[in-house]
This record gives structure tokens, C-alpha cells and sequence, in this order.
């Protein structure tokens, strides 16, 4: 009786030295949620107290916490800004500065990947960066009209990797069509003419944005992938400037994406859009790490190499550009 009792005893302070050890462990991580959420960085305070709620699942202060953060990530949701949209402004050259003639590396080839975020009229039109990063369903139609008459043929990111590393031929004048953050106007706006055309885009997705009111759905998204025309992919959970996060939070958000998507499709995504384009060979790295084929970048140009699978350049569609001007970006 003596023994059980002793063994109680010992099986009671073991727990209880643990039980501390996990609250005061859980403790630290809630503060570096609480500093994320006064410096404004809603997203890294989520991933904060996320992890310190799975420290100590009995902790209802943190699901208040978690909670409270996750509401005014909502809104910014609900208003489609989660982001300082200046920040995914493309720094593009002027036409007149553009190279005249283009001489590839055996392991180079020229494939424009093409950016766009909205697909809508610009809801504030005197503003020069909504300008910028709003395309109309009007221009879209006429782009993709152009590329249709011209000979041009939408290829995916998979068939791009498969032609530089040698497993795969492209076609004549091969273009891809990426379009960034997973906005619902892609479904209403930019889905129709992909279809009208029978052409392939890569829609790269904030998958804990979706189903906010501005972002596609679940639903749509499933629909979409019915379609074999659209892939999508990986764009961080919650579009942080990822360089700014720890490194926890930096692995979460990267690896985590990928786990939302193959979670819901039942397929790989395999590819990664890094947020504002920012990156750090952490980054990178966590990116390689997880398995990703390979990832795109804010970086202008056209020239896409095998030693360069995770920094992909694209060429940003401004919202002003004519079709004219279009074509002087991806001309060779």
C-alpha cells in the first residue's frame, strides 16, 4: 500500500514538474504573440498563439488570444486588404531599355511568366498603384485574344520544369499565366475567359484567406481544378513578409500552405509564390526543404534558368498597360 501510495506520489510531482514546463514554455510564446500583435503583424501573432495553445491545449486565456487575433485578421480579409498592396508593385524597365536581342544559355530558356493579382474594374481609379494592380475582365479578354491569334501557347510550371531539365519539348512561343493571392475576381472575371480561350493559368493561393469574402472559396477552388486548365498553388498561409517571421513561423507558413492545399485537392502543390516577393536564403531554403519543385519571384524578365528553379522571373500585367504595350514585354 506504502508503494502505491509513494508511486502516486511520484506520478503526481512528475506531471505537475511537466505541467509547469509546458505552461511556462506555452507562456513564452504567447508574449511573442502579444509583441506581434502590438507591432500590428496580425499573422505572426496567430502562428504565435497557435503554437502556444498546442503547448498547453487547457490555456481558454490564449483561445481568447487566438481569437481576438483571428478577428482582425478577418477583417483585413473582408476588406481584401491584406496586404499594403504598394508592395507588390513590380519595378519594371522601360520598353526602350529592353534588350534588342536576347542570347540563351544551353540552360536557359525564354518563357515569360506573366503576373496578375485582380481581375476587376479599379475601385479607385484616381490611385496609381490600384491602376497598376487592377486588370479588367475587358483587358484580360483582349490579352488573351492577342496571345490566341499570335501563336502563343499557355504552358504550366510543371512543363517548364520538365523542358529545362531536358524530359520535355515546349511548343512554339510558350507563355505561362500566373495570378497571385487566390481573389474571388479570378472565379468571376478571369475563369470564364481561360475557358472561352482553353488556356492554362497557375492561381497561386493564401489558403487561410480563403473563404473570406474577398478570396476565393473551397468550392470554387475544387470546381476551378475540375477544369485541368488551372493549377493551383502555394502562396503562404496568411502573406507575411516572410523574412521579417521567425524561423518557426517562417517553416509554418511555407510548409503549412503546402499542407492546406494537398489537404483539400488530394494532389501535390508543388509550387511557391513568395509574398511581396521578398525572400531570404532562409526562406529559400525552407522552401527547397519542403519539398516544393521550385518557386517564382517579383523579378523582371523572361529568361528562365535550370540553376534558377526558385527564383523564377515574371513580368508583372500593369492594369495601363494597352495590348501594344503587352506585347513590347514578351516579344523576344
Amino acid at each position: 500500500m506504502l508503494n502505491f501510495k509513494s508511486l502516486l506520489i511520484f506520478l503526481c510531482i512528475t506531471i505537475g514538474i511537466f505541467a509547469l514546463f509546458k505552461y511556462n514554455q506555452s507562456e513564452m510564446i504567447r508574449k511573442q504573440g502579444d509583441a506581434a500583435v502590438q507591432n500590428g503583424n496580425t499573422e505572426e501573432a496567430i502562428v504565435a498563439y497557435e503554437r502556444a495553445h498546442d503547448a498547453f491545449p487547457l490555456r481558454q486565456d490564449i483561445v481568447r488570444d487566438l481569437e481576438g487575433a483571428r478577428l482582425i485578421f478577418q477583417s483585413d480579409l473582408d476588406y481584401g486588404q491584406i496586404y499594403d498592396i504598394k508592395s507588390d508593385i513590380q519595378e519594371q524597365p522601360p520598353v526602350s531599355q529592353l534588350p534588342q536581342a536576347i542570347q540563351l544559355k544551353p540552360n536557359e530558356l525564354y518563357v515569360p511568366i506573366l503576373m496578375y493579382h485582380h481581375i476587376r474594374i479599379n475601385p479607385k481609379p484616381g490611385d496609381p498603384v490600384w491602376a497598376a494592380l487592377n486588370v479588367t475582365a475587358e483587358q484580360l479578354d483582349a490579352q488573351l485574344q492577342f496571345l490566341s491569334t499570335n501563336n502563343f501557347h499557355t504552358i504550366t510550371l510543371d512543363d517548364l520544369n520538365g523542358a529545362l531539365n531536358g524530359k520535355e519539348t515546349l511548343p512554339e512561343n510558350p507563355i505561362i499565366l500566373t495570378f497571385d493571392d487566390g481573389y474571388r475576381t479570378f472565379y468571376d472575371n478571369a475563369f470564364p475567359l481561360l475557358k472561352k480561350y482553353n488556356m492554362k493559368a497557375t492561381e497561386f493561393v493564401i489558403t487561410q484567406a480563403v473563404d473570406a469574402s474577398a478570396y476565393l472559396t473551397w468550392d470554387q477552388i475544387l470546381e476551378i481544378d475540375k477544369s485541368d486548365l488551372v493549377q493551383f498553388e502555394a502562396h503562404s498561409r496568411h502573406h507575411p513578409n516572410l523574412p521579417s517571421l521567425s524561423q518557426a513561423s517562417i517553416i509554418d507558413e511555407i510548409r503549412g500552405s503546402k499542407e492546406d492545399l494537398e489537404s483539400h485537392l488530394k494532389k501535390p502543390a508543388n509550387w511557391f509564390a513568395y509574398p511581396y516577393g521578398s525572400y531570404n536564403d532562409f526562406v529559400v531554403k525552407t522552401v527547397r526543404d519542403a519539398n516544393y519543385t521550385g518557386a517564382v519571384s517579383t523579378i523582371y524578365g523572361s529568361v528562365q534558368s535550370s540553376n534558377n528553379l526558385f527564383l523564377l522571373n515574371r513580368i508583372m500585367v500593369d492594369g495601363r498597360y494597352s495590348v501594344n504595350d503587352l506585347e513590347k514585354r514578351i516579344k523576344r
